[in-house]
């Protein structure tokens, strides 16, 4: 087996060798070249960085790795069934992290779905704590709304893509990799609303509306009550865009998440973050 980085194939390539990787995977997440030429843009992903694992011309497995200011992000690790109980996962996580340590990066992180014990144990071996559990949520676009919240507003203000970064940029809560300001500024056409309730309550939700979908849904709350001004501004996105289902990423489980849970945000699964010290 030889590890070669990522850099020397092309999209098409890799893009078809990580399918391979999640034909029985606990959460399907098919890729097409497009998605993954985007995905590594807007997350940062390093190619020169990232490995692929071969063995006789054969690919085996492969592991991306985002680079930011002194940090490093493991994603989209995966071993085909061709590579499995070959030591592909131990060999690419030293690849990655052979490769963060020769950049000089600080920490490295990661996230891995909950339930998936085999990777879950790999990142240990390699010294990986957890951090956090996240949650992914999901909302169907039928969901009903409880319409008497805009009896509770005072103003909503529509804000554009540079104004929605500003915000982002202001948050108090860590965010995720995924949610990073960083990740944000590399997605075209963000959209955001600033909700003021009577009784002083204040937050806002930055996202990106698609034809059928939200998607890279933020909500902050800066004033007031979590819940109800989480619900108040997620009332105020849903009435706005009711034909498209939504997806938030990486939500911690707080009292916002009650306001999603109050517009009929379900949890689809979690995932576990963690990271290492280099």
């Amino acid at each position: 087996m030889n590890l070669y980085p990522a850099s020397k194939f092309t999209y098409e390539e890799l893009t078809d060798a990580y399918n391979e990787t999640r034909v029985d995977y606990l959460v399907p997440m098919p890729m097409n070249v497009a998605r993954l030429m985007e995905y590594c843009r807007v997350y940062d992903v390093s190619l020169e960085h990232s490995c692929v694992a071969v063995e006789e011309e054969t690919v085996l497995g492969l592991g991306m790795l985002g680079v930011r200011q002194g940090r490093g992000w493991i994603t989209r690790l995966g071993v085909l069934p061709a590579g499995r109980r070959k030591g592909t996962g131990t060999a690419l996580m030293t690849g990655l992290v052979d490769a963060a340590e020769r950049d000089n990066l600080d920490t490295i992180w990661l996230e891995v779905i909950k339930g998936n014990e085999p990777a879950h144990q790999l990142f240990h071996k390699f010294g990986f704590t957890e951090t956090r559990e996240l949650i992914v949520a999901r909302r169907a676009p039928k969901t009903v709304l409880d319409e008497s919240i805009f009896d509770k507003i005072k103003r909503i203000t529509t804000l554009n893509h540079e104004d929605a970064i500003i915000l982002l940029a202001h948050r108090e809560e860590r965010p995720n990799w995924l949610n990073e300001t960083e990740s944000q500024q590399n997605v075209r056409n963000l959209s955001a609303l600033l909700v003021e309730l009577k009784n002083g309550g204040r937050g806002w939700v930055t996202y990106h509306a698609g034809l059928l979908q939200l998607t890279r849904l933020i909500v902050e709350v800066t004033v007031g009550n979590p819940t109800e001004v989480a619900e108040a501004v997620l009332t105020v996105l849903h009435q706005r865009h009711k034909r498209q289902d939504a997806i938030a990423e990486n939500l911690c489980e707080d009292e916002k998440w009650l306001g999603f849970q109050k517009v009929g945000y379900f949890d689809s699964f979690r995932r576990i973050e963690m990271k290492r010290p280099l």
